[in-house]
């Protein structure tokens, strides 16, 4: 009998913890710690939604270039992501390849391609990143 009751105990006790991570979560990103960027000059990242609000699936990075910030080329071996840009330009380099982007772009990086960020201009610019909810491994590779 103990040890049922105990079970009915753990049970309900697990339905309680299910209901809170059904319930949405709702923050305002500039509330959210912004960080420095290793290996970055003049970037930072807020983790908007991620392991702590109870998404173990996907997470939501907003990254903020200052005028001149650089991410030197690098890759992620097990890591896609998505990109929204928000706001000003940022030049992305893929190989030899450049592509500038502005507000509105939507940019897919494939998991593995080797990629660098600049901000070349004089206004900050920002950008959305969704990437899957894992330890994301970096490769600086300059």
């Amino acid at each position: 009998m103990f040890s049922a009751n105990c079970l009915i105990l753990y049970l309900y006790a697990e339905l309680i913890n299910m209901d809170k991570t059904l319930d949405p979560v709702v923050k305002e990103s500039k509330k959210v710690e912004m960080e420095d960027v290793p290996a970055a000059e003049g970037i930072k990242i807020q983790w908007l939604i991620a392991d702590k609000e109870g998404s173990h699936n996907i997470h939501l990075r907003k990254f903020i270039l200052e005028p001149g910030a650089s991410m030197p080329k690098h890759l992620h071996e097990n890591t896609e992501h998505l990109q929204y840009y928000l706001e000003g330009e940022v030049k992305v380099t893929f190989g030899k390849e450049e592509i500038d982007l502005k507000k509105d772009n939507v940019l897919f990086i494939p998991q593995g391609a080797a990629h660098a960020y600049d901000n070349e201009s004089d206004e900050k610019a920002e950008f959305l990143c969704i990437v899957p909810g894992k330890d994301i491994k970096t490769k600086i590779l300059d």
